[in-house]
Protein backbone atom coordinates (compact mmCIF):
# COMPACT_ATOMS: atom_id res chain seq x y z
CA UNK A 1 0.00 0.00 0.00
CA UNK A 2 1.57 3.56 -0.96
CA UNK A 3 0.49 6.23 1.30
CA UNK A 4 0.51 10.03 -0.78
CA UNK A 5 1.50 12.16 1.48
CA UNK A 6 0.20 15.02 -0.41
CA UNK A 7 -2.52 16.61 -3.24
CA UNK A 8 1.09 16.99 -5.19
CA UNK A 9 2.08 13.41 -4.50
CA UNK A 10 -1.49 12.41 -5.93
CA UNK A 11 -1.43 14.26 -9.07
CA UNK A 12 1.71 13.24 -9.72
CA UNK A 13 0.75 9.53 -9.41
CA UNK A 14 -2.49 10.28 -11.43
CA UNK A 15 -0.31 12.32 -14.17
CA UNK A 16 1.43 8.93 -14.71
CA UNK A 17 -1.24 6.98 -15.26
CA UNK A 18 -3.01 9.60 -17.70
CA UNK A 19 -5.63 10.81 -15.20
CA UNK A 20 -4.42 14.54 -15.69
CA UNK A 21 -5.25 16.79 -18.17
CA UNK A 22 -3.06 20.45 -17.22
CA UNK A 23 -5.54 23.22 -18.63
CA UNK A 24 -3.13 26.11 -19.79
CA UNK A 25 -5.59 28.31 -21.47
CA UNK A 26 -6.96 30.68 -19.47
CA UNK A 27 -10.77 29.83 -17.89
CA UNK A 28 -12.83 31.93 -15.96
CA UNK A 29 -13.68 30.54 -12.12
CA UNK A 30 -17.15 32.16 -13.07
CA UNK A 31 -19.03 29.55 -14.39
CA UNK A 32 -16.28 28.60 -16.97
CA UNK A 33 -14.82 26.47 -14.78
CA UNK A 34 -17.63 24.23 -13.28
CA UNK A 35 -18.64 23.90 -17.03
CA UNK A 36 -15.51 22.45 -18.09
CA UNK A 37 -15.13 20.21 -14.77
CA UNK A 38 -18.75 18.95 -15.16
CA UNK A 39 -18.19 18.11 -18.66
CA UNK A 40 -15.09 15.77 -17.86
CA UNK A 41 -16.97 14.08 -15.24
CA UNK A 42 -19.72 13.28 -18.04
CA UNK A 43 -16.99 11.84 -20.30
CA UNK A 44 -14.76 10.19 -17.70
CA UNK A 45 -12.11 12.30 -19.18
CA UNK A 46 -8.97 12.92 -17.13
CA UNK A 47 -8.62 15.40 -13.70
CA UNK A 48 -8.91 18.70 -15.04
CA UNK A 49 -5.94 20.74 -13.70
CA UNK A 50 -6.87 24.48 -14.00
CA UNK A 51 -3.56 26.41 -14.39
CA UNK A 52 -5.02 29.92 -15.31
CA UNK A 53 -7.25 31.24 -14.18
CA UNK A 54 -9.15 34.93 -14.84
CA UNK A 55 -8.71 37.45 -12.69
CA UNK A 56 -6.31 35.41 -10.43
CA UNK A 57 -2.65 35.59 -9.71
CA UNK A 58 -0.29 33.43 -11.33
CA UNK A 59 0.35 30.34 -9.73
CA UNK A 60 -3.04 29.54 -8.06
CA UNK A 61 -4.34 26.39 -9.24
CA UNK A 62 -7.67 24.34 -8.83
CA UNK A 63 -8.10 20.66 -9.48
CA UNK A 64 -11.38 19.35 -10.29
CA UNK A 65 -12.72 16.07 -10.23
CA UNK A 66 -10.21 14.12 -7.97
CA UNK A 67 -12.64 11.68 -7.46
CA UNK A 68 -14.00 11.25 -10.90
CA UNK A 69 -14.66 8.10 -12.75
CA UNK A 70 -12.25 7.37 -15.27
CA UNK A 71 -12.66 5.93 -18.78
CA UNK A 72 -9.32 3.79 -19.24
CA UNK A 73 -10.69 0.61 -19.73
CA UNK A 74 -9.28 -1.28 -16.07
CA UNK A 75 -9.16 2.04 -14.56
CA UNK A 76 -12.68 3.17 -13.49
CA UNK A 77 -11.70 3.63 -9.94
CA UNK A 78 -8.41 4.54 -10.39
CA UNK A 79 -8.74 7.96 -8.41
CA UNK A 80 -10.12 6.30 -5.63
CA UNK A 81 -7.99 3.51 -5.61
CA UNK A 82 -4.66 5.68 -5.72
CA UNK A 83 -5.74 8.14 -2.79
CA UNK A 84 -6.59 5.11 -0.67
CA UNK A 85 -3.05 3.56 -1.51
CA UNK A 86 -4.25 0.46 -3.48
CA UNK A 87 -3.25 -0.25 -6.87
CA UNK A 88 -4.68 1.85 -9.55
CA UNK A 89 -6.56 -1.05 -11.11
CA UNK A 90 -8.78 -1.76 -7.84
CA UNK A 91 -12.37 -2.01 -8.32
CA UNK A 92 -15.07 -0.83 -6.31
CA UNK A 93 -16.03 -3.70 -4.15
CA UNK A 94 -12.19 -4.59 -2.97
CA UNK A 95 -12.07 -0.33 -2.19
CA UNK A 96 -14.98 -0.98 -0.18
CA UNK A 97 -13.43 -4.22 1.94
CA UNK A 98 -10.13 -2.03 2.21
CA UNK A 99 -11.94 0.07 4.06
CA UNK A 100 -14.41 -1.85 6.20
CA UNK A 101 -11.47 -4.67 7.24
CA UNK A 102 -8.99 -1.22 8.56
CA UNK A 103 -12.03 -0.34 10.91
CA UNK A 104 -10.79 -3.27 13.03
CA UNK A 105 -7.12 -2.22 13.28
CA UNK A 106 -6.29 0.08 16.13
CA UNK A 107 -6.11 3.33 15.53
CA UNK A 108 -2.80 5.45 14.93
CA UNK A 109 -2.80 8.88 16.33
CA UNK A 110 -1.15 11.39 14.05
CA UNK A 111 2.21 13.10 15.09
CA UNK A 112 2.83 16.65 15.48
CA UNK A 113 5.83 18.01 13.00
CA UNK A 114 7.56 21.28 13.46
CA UNK A 115 6.53 24.19 11.24
CA UNK A 116 9.39 24.21 8.94
CA UNK A 117 8.44 20.64 8.10
CA UNK A 118 5.19 21.88 6.97
CA UNK A 119 4.95 23.23 3.27
CA UNK A 120 1.56 24.28 4.28
CA UNK A 121 3.46 27.55 6.65
CA UNK A 122 4.98 28.58 3.51
CA UNK A 123 2.82 31.74 3.48
CA UNK A 124 1.31 32.79 6.42
CA UNK A 125 -1.76 35.80 6.44
CA UNK A 126 -3.12 36.74 9.99
CA UNK A 127 -5.62 39.51 11.05
CA UNK A 128 -5.66 42.70 8.57
CA UNK A 129 -4.01 40.81 5.76
CA UNK A 130 -6.19 37.77 5.73
CA UNK A 131 -7.59 37.94 2.00
CA UNK A 132 -9.45 35.01 0.69
CA UNK A 133 -10.36 36.47 -2.49
CA UNK A 134 -6.98 35.83 -3.87
CA UNK A 135 -7.85 31.79 -4.10
CA UNK A 136 -9.54 30.97 -7.61
CA UNK A 137 -12.82 30.05 -5.33
CA UNK A 138 -15.51 29.11 -8.41
CA UNK A 139 -19.11 30.11 -8.88
CA UNK A 140 -19.80 26.49 -9.89
CA UNK A 141 -23.18 26.74 -10.79
CA UNK A 142 -25.59 29.23 -12.95
CA UNK A 143 -28.18 30.47 -9.83
CA UNK A 144 -25.92 29.38 -7.47
CA UNK A 145 -25.93 31.91 -4.29
CA UNK A 146 -21.90 32.11 -4.03
CA UNK A 147 -18.88 31.34 -4.83
CA UNK A 148 -17.56 27.69 -2.57
CA UNK A 149 -14.30 27.56 -1.61
CA UNK A 150 -14.65 24.43 0.64
CA UNK A 151 -16.05 21.58 -1.42
CA UNK A 152 -13.78 19.03 -0.75
CA UNK A 153 -11.59 19.99 1.96
CA UNK A 154 -11.52 18.67 5.62
CA UNK A 155 -13.26 21.07 8.31
CA UNK A 156 -11.36 20.14 11.79
CA UNK A 157 -13.28 20.90 15.07
CA UNK A 158 -12.72 19.44 18.26
CA UNK A 159 -15.10 19.46 21.55
CA UNK A 160 -14.76 22.06 24.44
CA UNK A 161 -12.85 19.31 26.67
CA UNK A 162 -10.74 17.90 24.02
CA UNK A 163 -12.06 14.56 24.17
CA UNK A 164 -12.92 14.26 20.37
CA UNK A 165 -11.66 15.98 17.24
CA UNK A 166 -14.25 15.13 13.93
CA UNK A 167 -12.51 16.00 10.58
CA UNK A 168 -15.70 16.41 8.17
CA UNK A 169 -16.36 18.01 4.52
CA UNK A 170 -19.09 20.43 4.92
CA UNK A 171 -19.57 23.39 2.32
CA UNK A 172 -18.21 26.70 2.72
CA UNK A 173 -18.87 29.77 0.62
CA UNK A 174 -17.46 32.97 0.52
CA UNK A 175 -18.68 35.95 2.11
CA UNK A 176 -16.12 38.52 1.55
CA UNK A 177 -12.01 38.82 2.14
CA UNK A 178 -12.74 37.41 5.95
CA UNK A 179 -15.78 35.72 6.28
CA UNK A 180 -17.59 32.29 5.04
CA UNK A 181 -20.96 31.05 5.37
CA UNK A 182 -21.18 27.31 7.00
CA UNK A 183 -23.36 25.05 6.42
CA UNK A 184 -23.62 22.94 9.73
CA UNK A 185 -26.82 20.78 10.09
CA UNK A 186 -27.49 20.47 13.86
CA UNK A 187 -27.77 16.50 13.85
CA UNK A 188 -23.95 16.09 12.17
CA UNK A 189 -21.26 15.76 14.35
CA UNK A 190 -19.47 18.92 13.20
CA UNK A 191 -22.89 20.76 14.61
CA UNK A 192 -22.75 18.01 17.45
CA UNK A 193 -19.59 19.69 18.70
CA UNK A 194 -20.97 23.66 17.52
CA UNK A 195 -23.37 22.81 20.00
CA UNK A 196 -21.22 22.22 22.90
CA UNK A 197 -19.19 25.49 21.89
CA UNK A 198 -22.82 27.21 22.14
CA UNK A 199 -23.45 25.63 25.31
CA UNK A 200 -20.50 27.50 26.81
CA UNK A 201 -21.26 30.58 25.77
CA UNK A 202 -18.67 30.25 22.98
CA UNK A 203 -17.56 30.33 19.42
CA UNK A 204 -16.55 27.20 18.11
CA UNK A 205 -12.68 27.38 16.73
CA UNK A 206 -12.67 25.41 13.35
CA UNK A 207 -9.99 25.10 10.86
CA UNK A 208 -10.45 24.42 7.26
CA UNK A 209 -7.60 22.29 5.31
CA UNK A 210 -7.74 22.43 1.44
CA UNK A 211 -5.94 20.58 -0.66
CA UNK A 212 -5.09 17.90 2.49
CA UNK A 213 -3.77 14.17 1.09
CA UNK A 214 -5.48 12.43 -1.03
CA UNK A 215 -7.09 9.52 1.64
CA UNK A 216 -8.29 12.19 3.75
CA UNK A 217 -11.42 13.55 2.18
CA UNK A 218 -12.90 9.68 2.30
CA UNK A 219 -12.35 9.42 5.59
CA UNK A 220 -14.36 12.80 6.14
CA UNK A 221 -17.20 11.42 4.37
CA UNK A 222 -17.09 8.15 6.37
CA UNK A 223 -19.88 7.66 8.85
CA UNK A 224 -17.64 6.74 11.63
CA UNK A 225 -19.40 7.00 14.99
CA UNK A 226 -19.67 9.64 17.56
CA UNK A 227 -16.30 10.20 19.05
CA UNK A 228 -14.49 8.57 16.82
CA UNK A 229 -11.42 10.69 15.12
CA UNK A 230 -10.95 9.87 11.31
CA UNK A 231 -7.40 10.93 11.49
CA UNK A 232 -6.70 8.48 13.79
CA UNK A 233 -8.48 5.85 11.61
CA UNK A 234 -6.77 6.68 8.76
CA UNK A 235 -3.41 6.17 10.67
CA UNK A 236 -4.76 2.58 11.12
CA UNK A 237 -5.80 1.90 7.66
CA UNK A 238 -2.38 3.41 6.60
CA UNK A 239 -0.56 1.88 9.03
CA UNK A 240 1.38 4.52 9.70
CA UNK A 241 0.83 8.30 11.35
CA UNK A 242 -0.51 11.60 9.67
CA UNK A 243 1.91 14.19 9.64
CA UNK A 244 0.15 17.32 11.55
CA UNK A 245 0.92 21.07 12.04
CA UNK A 246 -0.09 23.46 14.57
CA UNK A 247 -2.97 26.16 13.56
CA UNK A 248 -1.56 29.70 14.10
CA UNK A 249 -4.79 31.07 15.71
CA UNK A 250 -7.07 28.27 17.10
CA UNK A 251 -5.93 25.13 19.31
CA UNK A 252 -5.90 22.80 16.33
CA UNK A 253 -3.39 20.50 14.33
CA UNK A 254 -3.89 20.89 10.42
CA UNK A 255 -2.18 18.61 7.69
CA UNK A 256 1.23 19.42 7.43
CA UNK A 257 0.95 19.21 3.68
CA UNK A 258 -2.05 21.48 3.05
CA UNK A 259 -2.60 23.58 -0.30
CA UNK A 260 -4.44 26.15 1.90
CA UNK A 261 -5.13 26.17 5.76
CA UNK A 262 -8.65 28.36 6.62
CA UNK A 263 -8.20 29.14 10.67
CA UNK A 264 -10.83 31.16 12.56
CA UNK A 265 -13.95 31.05 14.96
CA UNK A 266 -17.57 30.04 14.18
CA UNK A 267 -20.15 32.87 15.15
CA UNK A 268 -22.62 31.21 17.74
CA UNK A 269 -24.98 34.41 16.73
CA UNK A 270 -23.84 36.13 13.14
CA UNK A 271 -25.55 34.82 10.39
CA UNK A 272 -25.31 35.36 6.74
CA UNK A 273 -27.42 34.19 3.57
CA UNK A 274 -25.98 31.37 2.06
CA UNK A 275 -27.15 29.23 -1.22
CA UNK A 276 -28.71 27.84 -3.03
CA UNK A 277 -26.19 25.50 -4.65
CA UNK A 278 -26.13 22.88 -6.69
CA UNK A 279 -26.13 19.31 -5.48
CA UNK A 280 -25.41 15.43 -5.87
CA UNK A 281 -29.22 14.41 -6.84
CA UNK A 282 -27.63 16.85 -10.07
CA UNK A 283 -30.18 19.81 -9.58
CA UNK A 284 -29.81 23.42 -8.50
CA UNK A 285 -33.34 24.21 -6.04
CA UNK A 286 -33.17 28.31 -5.83
CA UNK A 287 -35.68 28.30 -3.21
CA UNK A 288 -32.82 26.85 -0.98
CA UNK A 289 -31.14 29.39 0.79
CA UNK A 290 -31.00 30.38 3.83
CA UNK A 291 -28.96 32.26 7.01
CA UNK A 292 -25.99 30.27 7.78
CA UNK A 293 -24.12 30.99 10.66
CA UNK A 294 -20.66 32.97 10.01
CA UNK A 295 -16.44 31.85 9.74
CA UNK A 296 -14.44 34.58 10.80
CA UNK A 297 -11.70 33.82 9.84
CA UNK A 298 -8.11 34.59 11.93
CA UNK A 299 -5.58 33.31 9.83
CA UNK A 300 -5.02 31.58 6.32
CA UNK A 301 -1.49 29.91 5.74
CA UNK A 302 -0.63 28.26 2.05
CA UNK A 303 1.74 26.50 0.44
CA UNK A 304 3.86 28.32 -2.82
CA UNK A 305 1.15 28.03 -6.12
CA UNK A 306 -1.68 26.54 -3.65
CA UNK A 307 -3.98 24.27 -5.38
CA UNK A 308 -7.37 24.20 -4.75
CA UNK A 309 -9.42 21.17 -5.36
CA UNK A 310 -12.92 21.53 -6.47
CA UNK A 311 -15.76 18.80 -6.54
CA UNK A 312 -18.37 20.13 -8.92
CA UNK A 313 -21.76 18.37 -7.47
CA UNK A 314 -24.51 17.38 -9.85
CA UNK A 315 -25.87 14.47 -11.29
CA UNK A 316 -24.04 11.28 -10.91
CA UNK A 317 -20.86 10.20 -10.76
CA UNK A 318 -18.66 12.74 -8.88
CA UNK A 319 -17.21 13.44 -5.08
CA UNK A 320 -20.79 13.25 -3.31
CA UNK A 321 -21.15 9.36 -4.88
CA UNK A 322 -17.40 8.30 -4.42
CA UNK A 323 -15.92 9.78 -1.70
CA UNK A 324 -19.76 9.58 0.43
CA UNK A 325 -20.75 6.50 -1.46
CA UNK A 326 -17.94 3.86 -1.16
CA UNK A 327 -17.00 4.62 2.55
CA UNK A 328 -20.56 4.92 3.66
CA UNK A 329 -20.60 1.03 2.38
CA UNK A 330 -17.08 0.26 3.92
CA UNK A 331 -18.77 1.40 7.48
CA UNK A 332 -22.22 -0.64 6.25
CA UNK A 333 -19.98 -3.68 5.86
CA UNK A 334 -18.21 -3.26 9.18
CA UNK A 335 -21.25 -2.33 11.16
CA UNK A 336 -23.27 -6.04 9.92
CA UNK A 337 -19.57 -7.44 10.39
CA UNK A 338 -19.68 -6.70 14.14
CA UNK A 339 -23.07 -7.30 14.39
CA UNK A 340 -21.86 -11.18 13.61
CA UNK A 341 -24.03 -11.26 9.71
CA UNK A 342 -22.00 -12.77 7.26
CA UNK A 343 -21.88 -9.94 4.74
CA UNK A 344 -19.77 -10.55 2.01
CA UNK A 345 -20.25 -7.15 0.04
CA UNK A 346 -22.40 -3.70 0.40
Amino acid sequence: MEHLKSLRDFIAALDAIGEIQPIDKEVDWRLELGAVARRTYELRAPAPLFNTITDIDEGFRVLSAPGGLSAQPGLTYSRIALALGLPADTGGAEIVTALADARRREPIPPVEVDRAAAPCKENVMKGDDVDLLKFPTPLIHDGGGGRYIQSFGMNIARTPDGAWTNWSINRMMLVDRNRLACLIPPPQHLGMIRAQWTERGEDMPVAVALGVEPGLPYVGGMPLPEGEDESHFLGAYFGEPLELVKAETVDLLVPATAEIAIEGYVSRTDLVEEGPMGEYPGYLDRGSHSPKPVLHVTAVTHRNDAILPVAVAGAPVEEDHTGWGLPNAAEMVHVLREAGVPVSAC
